[in-house]
């Protein structure tokens, strides 16, 4: 197992989410805003977010400089990063499938693909769990706020 330093990985973490928050926020500027009484438009979220992330990526990093020690942590095994990318392409297909398909199915087929993808053989578990989270969130959405899923 290779170790690295936490000082230096949270440092390379939190530069990695302030790039991405750059990004993110050159994308959010291409949101069309509607005509409204509400300040708050289509990219008042995304903002929100950003920022949020932006400002705990910057403490992230001044926290790790201030520590006098630096700390050891284990890097995941190679076994271990091909399950993180195929995680990674089973999202991608996700994203891709989301609005033909439709939330429910998509969800599903993804929640058990990613337990069965990190070691989760019970039927049960494999089948029920994703069904049962997915119903609520679908419920909690459409239903107590009001909110249209595909």
């Amino acid at each position: 197992m290779q170790q690295v330093g936490q000082k230096r990985s949270d440092i390379v973490i939190g530069a990695a989410l302030l790039v991405f928050c750059g990004f993110a926020a050159w994308r959010s500027l291409k949101i069309p805003s509607r005509g409204g009484s509400s300040l708050a438009g289509p990219a008042f979220l995304p903002w929100i977010m950003i920022a949020a992330v932006a400002v705990l990526s910057v403490w992230m990093i001044l926290r790790a400089w201030k520590r006098n020690s630096d700390l050891q942590i284990e890097m995941p095994d190679g076994a271990t990063l091909r399950r993180m990318g195929l995680l990674a392409l089973v999202f991608v297909a996700y994203a891709a499938a989301f609005m033909p398909v439709g939330y429910l199915i998509s969800t599903v087929a993804v929640f058990i693909a990613a337990l069965w993808l990190f070691g989760e053989r019970n039927r049960k578990v494999l089948v029920l769990f994703p069904i049962a989270m997915t119903g609520a969130v679908y419920l909690g959405f459409t239903q107590a706020l009001k909110v249209w899923l595909p």
